[in-house]
């Protein structure tokens, strides 16, 4: 009796019980219970009433514990039971495999382990794991299924991506309950003047000459519900435009939606269709290569006559790669072009080489024009091959009169030897002078562009009296 008026068994008043009654105890307090010895050779083997699979634990008896297990457990066992023995404290419960064996499944249990009498023998209580390892299994396959539904979601929204891309129609997603836009593609950013992150969230009625949401949404609403209407007509804030609205409504995930396909409408509009409808036509079928590159350089889109150029097969090839990969002298000339075509709006006929996919290598005249198309600035630029042209003006270069005066006039006064280094001086001050105009002064690239060191540049510029002058 404790102090508080509790009955405790103690080791002298505990009643003494009989190895049968002992046994039904242990077989209902756990789903297996095995007697081992210390090496794990099994001398006894008992299970709950209800467990399912007790002729197939009846064949353990007599047997290493060790020979029913996976191999993956084995050792995890033996420590255990090492430590059990060491009695160096309490020794935590650990999970086994049992192997599958005619048509008995893997089958997880998790014992405790506990001493019985003076001698070796050691008990082990041990509880089925496959309820739990069946609900495990469950949230596995649950995860995978759900990673499923995410990746068909992430592959869902790319395809949408390259379908708005690829389209040159204007296009954007408005939410109608706030008639905001929810998303757009390139072309809307171009149409409507301002960036993606810009149109994203904010309402679409901004964008016209219209008073408020109900005279932009609603008329939308309207004319997608009865299709015999014709499309909403509605001036642009920006350039007054009179653009045409084509909605389609459906149901989105947090309430409905609208697809707007924006175009440009009117009468007047006829000859700026007809323009843009020639600038494709020669864009594609030009005998010039034209390309389009992003401020960064990389190219935007390009002709047929760029990928024969280039030796490439097809225009997906080089979209997105940088114009330097094509460029003979890499980033040096893409951004002496660049450069140039962002300080005074376009440069003409530089003269360089491309590089084809083989290695093989054409000169060419490139002409860049910088254009102004929202948010970042867009570079166009016509490559010439200029293969032929050089050819005929190195057969058909003749020295003026006035060059043939003053070599005439060194001819008797000094040697041959030093007509032709002081000629050759002349020459090489005047490509050094053009090379340091051409890259606004980047000695670095100015050296690289005409295959110098930086230290050979420098020595150059200080012969020529060109330090102060640059």
């Amino acid at each position: 009796m404790t102090s508080n008026g509790e009955t405790i068994w103690t080791s002298v008043l505990m009643p003494a019980i009989n190895g049968v009654v002992a046994g039904e105890i242990i077989s209902r307090v756990s789903d297996i219970a095995l007697i081992v010895d210390a090496s794990g050779q099994i001398s006894s083997v008992s299970c709950d009433p209800g467990f399912v699979g007790q002729d197939h634990l009846a064949a353990w008896r007599d047997v290493r514990i060790q020979a029913t297990l996976t191999v993956e457990t084995v050792p995890k066992f033996e420590a255990r039971i090492a430590r059990f023995l060491e009695g160096t404290g309490d020794v935590l419960p650990v999970e086994l495999n049992h192997r599958a064996s005619d048509g008995f499944a893997e089958l997880p249990v998790k014992y405790t382990f506990h001493k019985v009498g003076d001698g070796d023998a050691i008990l082990m209580l041990g509880s089925d794991l496959r309820r739990t390892a069946e609900m495990q299994q469950q949230l596995v396959a649950a995860q995978m299924a759900l990673e499923a539904d995410y990746e068909a979601q992430r592959e869902h929204d790319i395809r949408l991506r390259v379908l708005m891309e690829s389209s040159d129609v204007a296009t954007v997603f408005i939410s109608v309950p706030t008639g905001q836009i929810v998303s757009c593609n390139s072309a809307a950013e171009v149409l409507l003047g301002q960036s993606k992150d810009a149109l994203k969230d904010a309402p679409l009625a901004n964008y016209f000459e219209i008073k408020g949401r109900k005279d932009v949404v609603d008329r939308m609403v309207s004319a997608a519900t009865d299709q015999s209407q014709p499309p909403v007509i509605a001036k642009s804030a920006k350039g007054s435009r009179k653009l045409s609205l084509n909605p389609t409504l459906f149901r989105g995930a947090s309430g409905q939606m609208m697809l707007c396909r924006i175009t440009q409408a009117g009468a007047h509009n006829a000859s700026a269709d007809q323009l843009q409808y020639n600038l494709s036509d020669l864009f594609q079928n030009g005998v010039d290569s034209f390309v389009f590159v992003s401020e960064s350089g990389n190219i935007i889109s390009a002709n047929d006559a760029f990928l024969k150029l280039a030796h490439v097969t097809h225009s997906q090839s080089v979209v997105g790669k940088s114009l330097a990969d094509f460029c003979a002298r890499g980033t040096i000339d893409l951004n002496v072009m660049i450069e140039n075509a962002r300080r005074s709006g376009g440069m003409r006929l530089y003269a360089t080489k491309i590089t084809s996919e083989h290695g093989s290598e054409s000169a060419v005249e490139i002409s860049t024009t910088q254009l102004n198309t929202g948010a970042d600035p867009i570079y166009a630029m016509v490559i010439r091959d200029s293969h032929r042209v050089e050819t005929v003006n190195s057969q058909m270069t003749k020295i003026t009169e006035v060059d043939m005066n003053s070599v005439a006039e060194l001819i008797g006064g000094q040697s041959l030897k030093d007509i032709v280094a002081k000629t050759t001086d002349v020459v090489e001050k005047m490509c050094i002078e053009t090379a340091v105009q051409m890259t606004s002064n980047n000695r670095v690239a100015a050296a690289e562009m005409l295959g110098l060191s930086r230290q050979s540049l420098y020595v150059k510029l200080r012969k020529y009296d060109l330090i102060s002058k640059t």
